[in-house]
């Protein structure tokens, strides 16, 4: 996704400049400072970007925000949230449901996975409310982005973690990363699978090999959408350079 987008971009600023070059060799003065107003916009929209917008899964589970109407620890097949003009759909793979833990000895939890649910929507049993050994945590975003940041909490809400996570980016191939609290790996692409691998030992799966997302810090992917107005301007000048020469 970010070569596509450095292509776009390359491409569009060549084209640009090609198109001036020719055209200021045959511009008088006054037309040679409408292109140069014209191409410091565009510098200042290309280089311009949107806000971060913040996915506080911990909060929302905690009922200390509602984001598109949730708040409070609850299950759901899928969750819709909204945020700066982002929108994130929640869900989990193979007939789970994605859960929305919160506090926990006065520790956050965050975004999990539950496999049962009560007629209230709440976890059963209520330990199983993480991404456990298996389980898939599925993230859809309605337009690219890059995912900054990524806070994680462990299976008792610490943040101390052994094992891994596997990580599928737009249905490509699951790559792994190391489990940890605050994982600034940026990740770029609209579909997000983050899977458990591991299994454990003869106990089990520790706590510290199951994970929440506390929280993910999203921006969304440049898109030159300026193009149709810039391209129009430089036509129109292209047009008058002509009739002058």
């Amino acid at each position: 996704m970010f070569l596509v987008v450095f292509y776009v971009y390359f491409m569009m600023w060549y084209g640009f400049c090609f198109v001036c070059w020719e055209m200021n060799r045959n511009m008088e003065s006054p037309m040679k400072k409408h292109l140069a107003g014209l191409l410091a916009s565009m510098s200042l929209l290309a280089t311009g970007h949107a806000t971060a917008a913040v996915f506080d899964f911990a909060a929302i589970a905690n009922g200390d925000i509602t984001v598109s109407g949730i708040t409070g620890e609850q299950g759901a097949a899928s969750f819709v949230l909204t945020v700066d003009g982002i929108t994130l759909t929640a869900s989990a793979l193979n007939g789970d449901y994605a859960y929305l833990d919160s506090f926990y000895n006065g520790n956050p939890g965050g975004l999990g996975v539950c496999g049962t649910l009560t007629g209230s929507a709440q976890c059963d049993p209520s330990s199983d409310d993480n991404v456990t050994f298996g389980e898939t945590l599925f993230l859809s975003f309605d337009q690219p982005v890059t995912i900054d940041t990524t806070v994680m909490r462990n299976g008792t809400h610490g943040t101390s973690f052994t094992g891994n996570f596997e990580l599928s980016i737009d249905g490509g191939a699951a790559v792994s990363y190391g489990l940890t609290n605050i994982f600034d790996t940026n990740l770029t692409g609209t579909t997000f699978a983050f899977y458990n691998p591991n299994a454990g030992g003869s106990s089990g799966v520790s706590n510290d090999q199951q994970f929440y997302l506390q929280s993910l810090t999203v921006n969304p992917v440049p898109v030159p959408a300026a193009v149709w107005l810039f391209g129009s301007g430089l036509l129109g000048l292209a047009a008058a350079a002509r009739r002058k020469a």
